[in-house]
């Protein structure tokens, strides 16, 4: 009998080529938090919530292009794109994670909240590998997924963190405290979402593009810093 010709799923391409990436990043994170380490089963449905979160924006894509987008600015429209994924990666983490008996130490928040942020960017970079696929073939949408795996994802991994420490730092603080930080955290890191899609719609070429990425790769490293002293927190006596 002849042998078959190999042929690979563009679907399978683009879940693969989405999902691994945010998964090697999730495990990562987790190595930080292995001292007291989270219900696997908890960062699944979270990853998952993050995940379901894209296929909002997804869905509401058109409506939201076709009706508001022409009411605002160009920098109104990446203001508004910014705060609904910032808010919907929040509520991922804040309807599973957030009221789940296991949210019980300060380092929790940036836990789930990376995890939430990394399943979001897992459906994303799917759904740009499916659009990829059906214009550019393989190669082409295989070398675009890289550099989103090197820039949108470590950008929705750091606009998160960026909320979650400011949650871990006010864990043992009171209602009004904890409000302000989120809020706080939340402007931050719809600003540097911004100012992310900003720069990179006004970059030109790859090199300059991977280059824009630099200051997103110093910043993850200060957060792997920050981290330390977010593992020491302890409760006031």
């Amino acid at each position: 009998m002849a042998n078959l010709p190999l042929t690979l799923n563009p679907v399978a391409i683009a879940i693969l080529g989405g999902v691994l990436p945010a998964l090697l990043w999730l495990f990562f994170w987790l190595h930080e938090d292995n001292k007291n380490p989270e219900p696997k089963g908890l960062i699944f449905i979270t990853f998952i919530a993050g995940m379901m979160t894209a296929g909002i924006i997804y869905a509401f894509k058109y409506p939201i292009l076709t009706y508001i987008f022409p009411l605002l600015s160009q920098g109104g429209q990446l203001i508004l794109l910014s705060t609904l994924e910032e808010l919907l990666k929040f509520a991922a983490f804040f309807f599973i994670a957030f009221r789940s008996i296991s949210y019980d130490e300060p380092i929790d928040a940036v836990i789930y909240l990376v995890t939430a942020a990394l399943g979001f960017a897992a459906a994303e970079n799917i759904l740009y590998l499916l659009g990829d696929l059906s214009r550019v073939g393989a190669l082409a949408a295989l070398l675009n997924g890289s550099s989103r795996f090197i820039g949108a994802t470590i950008l929705h991994t750091i606009s998160s963190m960026i909320i979650g420490i400011a949650m871990a730092y006010s864990f043992y603080s009171g209602k009004f405290v904890k409000t302000i930080a989120v809020l706080l955290g939340l402007a931050a890191s719809i600003l540097l979402h911004t100012y992310f899609n900003l720069t990179i719609m006004s970059t030109k070429g790859t090199l300059n593009v991977l280059m824009a990425f630099t200051p997103y790769w110093v910043a993850l490293v200060i957060i792997i810093v920050i981290l330390e002293f977010v593992k020491r927190l302890k409760q006031p006596i």
